[in-house]
Parts: C-alpha cells; sequence; structure tokens
C-alpha cells in the first residue's frame, strides 16, 4: 500500500513545526537583546564578553538550522522514495544522529544561560524538541531535567555573585508552567499526527478496495458477456448447424443420384465439424478459466481480510499454497465452493479472535481427496469436542455477542454433506490449525463443465 503524501505535510502540522522553528529563532534573538541590555541599572557586559556570546548565539542558530533542514529533507526522501508512512516519532535520522545533535545545541544552551540568564527562554523550544524526537517517557525526562536547569544555574551564579539565598518561587513556577504546556502541546500533536495516520491508512485501505471491487466487477462481466455468448451460439450457431446435420443423414437415407449424395456428404462433413466447433466455442466460454478463477476467488479473499485488519491495526500477512496431484480445474463448483466457504470461515475467525499477524492457507488436490490447511500464530483457544450453535472461540464475553460461532458449525454440516471432516487443533498461546479433509471418489466426479455441453 503506497500512500505518497506525508501526515506531516498537512496544514496544521506543517503550522506546528514551522512555528516551532520560529520560536527557537525569536527567544534566541530575544535572548540576545537582553543579553546586551540587561536593564535595572545593571551594566553592560564587557566586549569580550558579547563577542563570546554573539559567537555562541551563531554557531547554535547554525547547529539548529543544520539539524533541522538534514533532518526534514532525509524525512522527505524516504518517504519520497519508498511511500511508506513515517511513524509518530516523525524523524527518519538515525537515533545516534539526534541524540548527537540534541547534545550540542542543549550544550551550546546550557553555556549561554551561564553567560546571561537571558536565554533561559530558550528551554521551551528545546522541550518541544525532545519530546517531539524522543518519545513520551525520555522526552519527559529531558524536559524536566532542561526546567530545572533552567532555575539552577542562574541561582547558582547569584549565588556566586551575592552569597547564599533561596532560588526565586517566580524563577522555578515559571518555566515549570511552561514545561507543562509543552508535554500537553506536544501530547496534542502526537495526537493529530496519529490521527493524520489513521486517516491515511482508510484512505488508502479505501482506495484498494475500490480498486479491487472495479477489477471484480470488470471481471464479472467480462464472465457474463461470456455467458451471454455462449448461449447464443448454443442456441442459433450449434442448434442450426446441428438441425442441417440431421436432416443431411435423413435425406441420405433415400434413393439418391451420385451427384446429390456426394452434396449431402459435404454438408454433412460441414455440418459435423462446425457443430464441434461451435461446442467448442461454448465450452470454452463457460468455464471461464475455473483455475484461474478459484486462485482469484482466494487471493481476492486474503486480500480483503488483509486490507480490513490493517486498517484495524491488527496487521495480517497472508501465504496461499497449492499442493496435489491434480489442477483445480478438475473440480466442480461444489468442491471449488467448499474450499472458498472454508477458507472464508477460517480467516474470519482469525480476523476476529486471533490476533494473529501470520496464516498460511495450503490447498492440496490429490488423487482420491481434497485438503484445505488453514494455520495462524495467533493467541489460539481450547477447542470443544463438538461445535454447536452459539459456541464462541473468544474468551471475551462481548465478543460472543458477535461472533455466535456458527462459522465452524455451519462449515462442519457443509464438508458432512460432501462425506468430508473438520478438524480444528489448537491450545491457549499456541495458534491455531484447521483442516478439511473431503474425499474426491465419493463426493463428486469431475467437473461437469468438462463434460459435452450440447
Amino acid at each position: 500500500m503506497t500512500i505518497v503524501s506525508a501526515p506531516e505535510r498537512s496544514p496544521i502540522l506543517r503550522t506546528l513545526r514551522i512555528g516551532l522553528h520560529l520560536m527557537f529563532a525569536l527567544l534566541l534573538a530575544l535572548g540576545l537583546v537582553r543579553a546586551f541590555l540587561p536593564g535595572d541599572g545593571v551594566s553592560a557586559p564587557p566586549m569580550h564578553h558579547r563577542l563570546l556570546v554573539i559567537f555562541l548565539v551563531a554557531v547554535l542558530a547554525l547547529v539548529y538550522v543544520l539539524g533541522t533542514s538534514r533532518e526534514y529533507r532525509r524525512y522527505r526522501s524516504d518517504t519520497s522514495a519508498t511511500g511508506n508512512l513515517p511513524t509518530s516519532t516523525g524523524t527518519a535520522a538515525p537515533k545516534l544522529m539526534v541524540w548527537g545533535w540534541l547534545a550540542v545545541i542543549t550544550l551550546l544552551w546550557l553555556v549561554l544561560l551561564i553567560f546571561s540568564p537571558a536565554f533561559v527562554w530558550v528551554a521551551f523550544p528545546l522541550m518541544f524538541l525532545y519530546l517531539y524526537l524522543l518519545g513520551t517517557i525520555s522526552g519527559v525526562i529531558a524536559v524536566v531535567l532542561l526546567w530545572a536547569a533552567t532555575w539552577v544555574l542562574p541561582w547558582w551564579d547569584a549565588v556566586r555573585a551575592t552569597g547564599p539565598q533561596f532560588p526565586e518561587i517566580a524563577s522555578i513556577l515559571g518555566p515549570g508552567i511552561g514545561a507543562v504546556l509543552a508535554v500537553l502541546v506536544s501530547a496534542a500533536y502526537r495526537h493529530l499526527l496519529d490521527q493524520a495516520l489513521h486517516h491515511q491508512r482508510v484512505a488508502a485501505a479505501l482506495r484498494a478496495a475500490q480498486t479491487d471491487l472495479a477489477a471484480t466487477e470488470h471481471r464479472a462481466g467480462q464472465l457474463e458477456e461470456r455467458e451471454r455468448l455462449a448461449r447464443e451460439i448454443h442456441d442459433t450457431l450449434a442448434q442450426g448447424f446441428s438441425s442441417i446435420l440431421l436432416l443431411s443423414r435423413a435425406a441420405s437415407q433415400h434413393q439418391l443420384a451420385d451427384p446429390t449424395r456426394q452434396a449431402l456428404d459435404t454438408i454433412e462433413e460441414t455440418a459435423s465439424a462446425n457443430l464441434t466447433e461451435a461446442r467448442e466455442f461454448v465450452r470454452h466460454l463457460a468455464t471461464a478459466d475455473p483455475a484461474t478463477s478459484l486462485a482469484t476467488e482466494l487471493e481476492q479473499l486474503t486480500a480483503r481480510y488483509e486490507t480490513e485488519l490493517a486498517v484495524r491495526h491488527q496487521p495480517l500477512s497472508t501465504l496461499l499454497r497449492w499442493e496435489g496431484e491434480k489442477s483445480p480445474a478438475e473440480l466442480t463448483k461444489t468442491m471449488r465452493s467448499a474450499v472458498l466457504r472454508t477458507v472464508q470461515v477460517a480467516l474470519g475467525n482469525v480476523a476476529a479472535h486471533a490476533q494473529a499477524t501470520q496464516a498460511v492457507i495450503t490447498v492440496g488436490i490429490w488423487q482420491e481427496e481434497l485438503t484445505v490447511d488453514i494455520f495462524d500464530d495467533g493467541v489460539g483457544f481450547t477447542v470443544p469436542e463438538t461445535f454447536q450453535p452459539g459456541f464462541s472461540a473468544t474468551t471475551q464475553p462481548h465478543d460472543g455477542d458477535r461472533h455466535t460461532g456458527y462459522g465452524l458449525y455451519g462449515l462442519q454440516q457443509r464438508l458432512n454433506t460432501l462425506k468430508g471432516t473438520l478438524t480444528v487443533e489448537s491450545a491457549p498461546g499456541e495458534g491455531t490449525v484447521l483442516a478439511a479433509r473431503i474425499p474426491l471418489t465419493s463426493a463428486a466426479p469431475l467437473s461437469a463443465e468438462s463434460q459435452e455441453i450440447l
């Protein structure tokens, strides 16, 4: 499933990202101005002090711009190349590079904070960066450390300058309130990003379902047209050739001159050959390649369950395997329906109860037996001695109202009519294996399509 437009490029999320960068630039510039113009009767720092502060501010701004631009270019190239959705952490750069970049800008900010308390407000965009890049737990720990640095370093600088004193409550509460707001805003951003990811997955699933539906309708139209042509050929050309053949055979029973008999023989031979070709056309049009039809139906069925579970954030990978000594084209319509219904019931239970990540479907067509085995690596369940209406494989009470257990019971009854058997092997935590066995010798002969239609 390919999604070209990444969710973080939506207007709201893009505005939040741009706002974060602007806040960092404005607070850094404000800190630089206040460092040169302290106010409240405090003398301006010496020239070498100013030059050092300007140098540190320039280095910090350069490192910040280089890091954010590199991360954004890498994010865009990864998304455009693969079409995959980004994770909710929002970064495509390696973790080591991210940690190194954060460490450098944090160290530069701490040095600036030692030179001037005016740079204390730069901590707030740094808090957003830590929460955005490191995740919830690590980000919150980093925010707490940054909050501590916002009042501990200025307080320690004041202690060294004027002697022991208690830190001001405002210098503690102000950054603390900002830290709480940063956590809340970051949580809201993550929620918006998760919602964008979810909506794009749903949209992609809907597009895939529409594509599958269009393909199914197209194939159904083709099959319907083939059936119509088969009926038309059967009712017109084939019937006409059959009538000509019968009339020529009836006329040949009478005493006729040699030229007339030769003409009738030619008519009979031509009508017989054309009748045979008409029957072949009808047989070919009516069968519509049953081997491809069964394989296509199974592939569409597995793809539909994969799409449904992907939308529910329960990804399932299915593998379809064919074994045996016969072709699916030799199965009757009843047998093909039994295979399809067996796989449908099994995947329905996997989707409803198993919480599996992988399912393997094996269809074997042997000389005397048809086998269908479905394995999943889900949570498993305790298999009852018999399947009855109302049985539920799930241990959750609310699921029992939705999945009443008629699937396995109905499948068992269907297989019984074909003299087949249904076996389910499972245990809690060990996955499930569903095996269906249908004898071909007693169930039905070869497909009716292989018999003569006319």
